[in-house]
């Protein structure tokens, strides 16, 4: 008598893995999904701390030695200042309203991870 599995059962295993990976891919994906809209989130909260406190920071040094405070421009912090005060990482910042009488971030949309965060000064929204 010879051991083995017979074709019946060999399909019967294949069938329930077809099953299982059916019903867990999209399981797995979503978590995927979520991981990267928290880390779009992540990130542009960590652009709004940083861009504040590099403001908050260079206030402080302009008052000292005189450099030029690139927070206190007429024409607010631009997208491309962004950059030199804070590593964006995978973000790129699409826009940023600065207040220099608050010291504080008040509007920022970024996009990460094929998200686009939008900050309004008190909350973040992620959208796809």
């Amino acid at each position: 008598m010879k051991k083995g599995f017979t074709l019946i059962e060999l399909l019967a295993v294949i069938i329930i893995l077809a099953i299982v990976a059916l019903v867990a891919t999209p399981i797995i994906l979503n978590v995927v999904d979520d991981a990267r809209e928290s880390a779009a989130r992540s990130e542009a909260s960590m652009i709004v701390s940083g861009v504040n406190n590099y403001c908050a920071t260079s206030a402080m040094r302009n008052q000292l030695d005189g450099t030029e405070d690139i927070c206190a421009d007429a024409d607010g912090v631009t997208k491309e200042e962004v950059a030199t005060m804070v590593n964006l990482g995978n973000a790129k910042v699409t826009s940023i309203t600065y207040n220099p009488t608050s010291g504080a971030v008040t509007a920022l949309t970024i996009t990460s991870n094929t998200f686009t965060v939008t900050y309004n000064g008190t909350t973040f929204s992620v959208s796809k």
